[in-house]
């Protein structure tokens, strides 16, 4: 099973540590936690918070964070003693207060905070933006990745590492959301959330089975919970065509869709190379996913398509990677070849995905193209369920940034 590889000689700014930095939030509102906590951790901190002051000296033994922010908790009295404690603790991290911007208090708890030593950063005046929180950090935000992580599936199942993040698919016709795309993540205690690049294990891997069961089970766990904030939307999962091979594997996953006629679709996607290596094999998984009404995409079609012409081939839809989609919009070369996808999708009868838009040049361009669904930064990056069901599902579209 390989890792992902990250810079092996470079330190951090923040801390001086070969590490990733460690931030605390402390404010009595589990929202304004959540969404600082998340803030702090898209800037690549590893981030915990807490509600009261009084949990603050275990945070500080048991996490060592290099940052600590304060909300201007009620009373004021609770940031004072929040203050002291840290000082007499000799806490060497950086200390940032946030509140109102016309608090006098707010100064007051800052000024106070440098006369006893705290190495404190200019107070975050509220309501602010993701780009404030950046400016007011700029200074001590890691300066190059963390360093090489040692980590394979199986240590990562055994120590509840893995996670499974969702990113929106838009229904480029109605500008709505269409579905999502399950992927895994890796939470770790020292690195914080590290991308899965080397998650994709060979067939001859021990771990297969085991992270494939993992990310099914998880999918089917949250596709139940996100059914209680809105109508059941389509999941797509990515599998491993070795994993595929396994009829007992097929059959364990579909067991477990929810039986409710109101649920949508799954997807499971295929990478094209994979079935170019053994397209039977991969027809034979299509057809046997097919009986339990779960459709095959297609992925990075551009690597390979000899395996289209295959008879008796159910594809449910055929996916344009990044490479292609990025710059669309000023290059014939790419337009033309997301062409030529999109004839061969109306030939079989598939809906098509342009994924990784990022500009409102390209996302025009595929719209236009005719493309069905898209998905990319522009619309939103991938997040873990539990904001994926508050910011997205709750909001009942994604629009276009």
């Amino acid at each position: 099973m390989k890792v992902p590889n990250l810079q092996t000689n470079n330190t951090l700014q923040f801390g001086h540590r070969p590490t990733a930095p460690r931030a605390c939030v402390v404010d009595a509102k589990p929202h304004i936690r959540t969404f600082l906590a998340e803030a702090l951790e898209d800037l690549g901190f590893v981030a915990c918070h807490c509600g009261r002051q009084a949990e603050l000296p275990a945070v500080l033994r048991d996490t060592a964070p290099d940052l600590v922010i304060l909300g201007l908790l009620v009373p004021e009295s609770d940031v004072t003693k929040a203050l002291h404690s840290m000082a007499a603790s000799g806490f060497r991290g950086k200390v940032m207060l946030f509140g109102g911007r016309a608090s006098p208090v707010l100064l007051a708890l800052h000024e106070l905070g440098e006369q006893i030593g705290l190495g404190m950063l200019p107070p975050l005046r509220t309501p602010f933006r993701d780009s404030d929180l950046r400016e007011n950090l700029s200074a001590f935000l890691p300066i190059a990745p963390p360093p090489e992580v040692q980590v394979d599936a199986e240590q990562a199942l055994r120590n509840g590492w893995l996670e499974v993040w969702y990113q929106p698919k838009i229904d480029l016709r109605r500008m709505s959301l269409a579905g999502a795309e399950a992927l895994i993540r890796l939470r770790h205690p020292a690195f914080g959330v590290v991308a899965p690049q080397g998650f994709d294990a060979s067939a001859s891997d021990p771990q297969l089975l085991a992270l494939s069961d993992f990310l099914v089970e998880r999918v089917m766990s949250d596709w139940t919970q996100f059914a209680q904030d809105r109508p059941p939307i389509g999941m797509t999962v990515r599998l491993p065509m070795a994993a595929l091979e396994s009829p007992a594997f097929i059959d364990r996953m579909c067991l477990q869709l929810p039986d409710h006629v109101a649920y949508a679709r799954l997807t499971v996607e295929i990478n094209s190379i994979d079935v170019s290596r053994d397209p039977v094999l991969a027809r034979q998984a299509a057809r046997q996913l097919a009986a339990f009404d779960v459709g095959v995409s297609i992925d990075d079609v551009m690597a390979e398509s000899s395996w289209l012409d295959l008879g008796d081939f159910p594809i449910a839809e055929l996916q344009v990677e990044r490479s292609f989609i990025a710059g669309c919009a000023d290059d014939r070369h790419k337009r033309a070849a997301c062409g030529m996808v999109l004839s061969i999708a109306a030939r079989i009868g598939a809906r098509t995905v342009a994924k990784g838009i990022e500009t409102s040049a390209d996302f025009k361009t595929v719209c236009d193209l005719g493309f069905d669904h898209g998905q990319g930064p522009l619309f939103a990056k991938p997040m873990d369920a539990a904001r994926f069901a508050r910011t997205v599902l709750r909001g009942r579209s994604v629009p276009a940034r």
